[in-house]
């Protein structure tokens, strides 16, 4: 009883360095539970890699290949450390034959792939700008290469696209999501996503430039603007998107008006108006793999639906605007455009931020479309928008949806 009571007083004596201890032990604690869950889902994952890896392939033929473009400096330099630890390993145990291409700067992930060939896939290791600039320079090529399969190891910062195909999180659900990503590679079960086609509208004295690609989303205006400089508030840690709205609500340099006019084309199931028929395509990844079978399809090319290319014009005013893919199944492909509201005092701001930080949804008017003109009113200071979180200068696009276009590894049974 005396060593108990000795032992209290020293604890009350020294409460400051106890409560230290007490935090870091419950710290190790939780960092040692992590890892030893880390390393069981790692050891599972890689027995299940290994099966395939195993798998005879007839004697004619070479492993699989496939070409990794991995964005190093994703993720604070995070991106190149969690691919080598948690998603290689897998896929060298799977047999693939495995190449990796690093970027070496913006926009090199476009370059990399228009040149590419010899690969039976294509892997994006980055977020969602890696992702876009490697889906641009796919379908900036005149071949059949955006017929090869898309893998996407969301490894960014901001992984929109990632998080939709394979849900994840933080700590072990970070690593469960990476281990979901890598193995639907291997498993080879594939489907097809939409993307939208970005072209400037020129004047004529302006020089034609090459369309941009994109399979998320183009953010416009002030929420855009406010979450563009979360990095700023980096000393309030995992609290630093709530304490942008908080810090950045009242101000002018925000664009609070990114009013304009658009134009818009209705969504189509699909007629000889809009659909280019895909031709007949197969690689050596459908010997290897089991691919999802096709399903029977009429030939919609010699349909005609008469207000597909039916225009109509609207003018709107608002501070926000949001133009994303739908990309839901056994529904008529469309892009969304969400209007918010004209104005937000600075209550309202901070609580429509903070909502759509918890995934709420957006106050917001949509219209779905096929085809649109973006003609946004001219701009008093340099506004930027976002097209899949790269940021470009404001002016005249036109936007085409492109349904299908787009082969993608996933997890079936997810159901995306």
């Amino acid at each position: 009883m005396e060593k108990v009571v000795k032992f209290a007083k020293t604890i009350r004596n020294n409460w400051k360095k106890s409560v230290l201890g007490v935090v870091a032990l419950y710290y190790g604690g939780s960092k040692a539970k992590e890892k030893y869950h880390i390393n069981v889902l790692m050891r599972a994952a890689c027995k299940e890699a290994s099966q395939y890896g195993d798998a005879l392939i007839p004697m004619e033929r070479n492993p699989t290949t496939i070409t990794v473009i991995l964005n190093p400096v994703a993720n604070k330099r995070k991106a190149k450390q969690e691919f080598e630890k948690y998603c290689e390993p897998l896929l060298h145990l799977a047999g693939l034959q495995v190449n990796v291409v690093q970027t070496a700067s913006e926009g090199n992930a476009k370059e990399i792939v228009e040149t590419l060939h010899g690969t039976e896939a294509i892997i994006v290791a980055g977020g969602d700008g890696t992702l876009s600039e490697t889906v641009t320079g796919l379908l900036r090529r005149n071949d059949d290469a955006n017929l090869f399969p898309l893998g996407v190891l969301p490894l960014g910062r901001t992984n929109t696209f990632g998080n939709s195909l394979f849900p994840g999180g933080q700590g072990v659900e970070k690593v469960k999501q990476l281990i979901d990503a890598s193995m639907a590679i291997i498993k080879g079960n594939t489907t097809w996503k939409d993307a939208m086609k970005i072209e400037p509208i020129l004047n004529d004295e302006e020089v034609p430039s090459r369309p941009i690609y994109a399979m998320s989303s183009i953010e416009y205006g002030a929420f855009r603007d406010t979450l563009a400089r979360r990095d700023k508030y980096w000393f309030c840690g995992p609290l630093r998107e709530y304490a942008t709205f908080l810090f950045n609500g009242y101000k002018n340099s925000l664009t609070w008006d990114c009013s304009g006019t658009i134009r818009y084309t209705p969504p189509c199931t699909g007629c000889g108006n809009c659909i280019q028929k895909k031709p007949e395509f197969k690689t050596k990844w459908s010997f290897f793999f089991p691919t999802t079978p096709a399903t029977p399809q009429t030939d919609q090319t010699k349909q005609l639906n008469p207000e597909c290319t039916t225009t109509q014009e609207l003018c709107y005013k608002s501070c926000d605007l949001k133009i994303q893919t739908e990309n839901k199944e056994d529904q008529i492909p469309a892009i969304n455009v969400l209007i918010g509201k004209n104005a937000y005092s600075y209550t309202e701001f901070v609580s429509e931020g903070w909502n759509r930080l918890k995934k709420n949804g957006c106050d917001a008017h949509t219209i779905p479309v096929r085809t649109l003109e973006l003609i946004p009113k001219q701009a008093v200071n340099e506004s930027m928008l976002e097209i899949d979180r790269e940021e470009f200068e404001v002016k005249p696009v036109k936007i085409t949806l492109l349904p299908k276009v787009i082969k993608l590894f996933y997890k079936p049974q997810l159901n995306v």
